[in-house]
């Protein structure tokens, strides 16, 4: 039975990096049967952007004025008629065999509810780009079902490699089945203002679904662009990881000590030699660390004060 696609993007007022992300869907080996684009109140052309592509594919615009990701994922979710949901972020560029590729993951892995891919960061100068790349990979290994090693020859190098069992999802680049979504009840928490994504594979791995990591389905990301940007984005992740201890009620995911931390990091810069002798990197490390903690007693006190009005 061939499996009828369905592509998901949320977007907000970011219609440049749009066209590209949308680029990247009419360049695919195999086009996909609908491409739902949900417009989450932006306020530039992006609605001018998405109906341009009407000749290209099979393109729909959706408008959620709810501001909020997991109001405008749930939004598309809704109007979906694929067997098989693919997700990619608006400042995502995929790789031309993505669809092919993340098709081929389902069939392999016939019981997998999710497939999740490999996403890279650009642009590769900024050392910010360097900073994210690192962070994945250790949220990647601590995710994993069964884990390595942290500290360890060729650990970043190999990592990637193979094809595993994980505990997360992250919807810069990912397909779900349709069917599952719907007969679990699933969706994406509308309390999370960042991190739906990553509650959504604790849902999954709570009702003892499969999330299949496959690195062969790979997508582009560009990354933020500013120190500031960046920090921001930190404190939001504390933010989340704070929100979900306390959905949940049990750790979601693994801490490393700031030494673990860092020796992990020189493993890593060691990779790349640019930034191999840099206190730039070092600084930044430090940086985001001190605004992840920073975001997560903020949520932490927010929600006691919740609780207690």
């Amino acid at each position: 039975m061939t499996e009828k696609i369905s592509v998901l993007i949320v977007t907000r007022n970011r219609s440049e990096l749009l066209v590209s992300c949308i680029n990247s869907l009419a360049a695919q080996t195999q086009i996909p049967d609908e491409v739902i684009v949900v417009d989450n109140a932006s306020t530039d052309n992006t609605k001018e952007i998405i109906l341009s592509f009407k000749k290209e594919l099979p393109i729909q615009y959706i408008r959620e004025d709810q501001v909020g990701i997991p109001y405008a994922r749930n939004r598309g979710i809704g109007v979906v008629h694929g067997s098989l949901i693919l997700m990619l972020d608006d400042d995502c560029q995929a790789d031309k065999f993505w669809i092919e590729r993340m098709v081929d993951a389902h069939k392999k892995y016939k019981k997998a509810w999710v497939v999740q891919g490999r996403t890279f960061s650009l642009p590769k100068t900024r050392p910010y780009s360097l900073l994210v790349e690192f962070k994945r990979s250790i949220s990647l290994r601590n995710y994993t079902k069964k884990k390595l090693p942290l500290i360890m020859k060729g650990f970043f190098q190999s990592y990637f490699k193979d094809e595993k069992e994980i505990l997360t999802c992250d919807t810069k680049n990912l397909s779900i089945k349709t069917s599952y979504f719907k007969k679990y009840k699933l969706s994406f928490d509308e309390h999370f203002y960042r991190g739906s994504d990553a509650d959504l594979g604790r849902q999954i791995v709570e009702k003892n679904g499969l999330i299949m990591f496959c690195p062969s389905v790979t997508v582009a990301h560009w990354e933020r662009s500013t120190l500031a940007e960046f920090l921001e984005q930190r404190w939001h992740i504390g933010r989340t990881k704070a929100r979900m201890l306390s959905k949940w009620k049990t750790p979601t995911m693994v801490n490393m000590d700031l030494l673990a931390t860092l020796l992990a990091f020189f493993h890593f810069c060691k990779i790349f030699n640019q930034w191999r002798n840099s206190p730039i990197v070092m600084v930044l490390l430090l940086l985001d660390r001190l605004y992840y903690f920073n975001g997560y007693f903020f949520e932490k006190r927010f929600l006691k004060l919740g609780k207690a009005l």
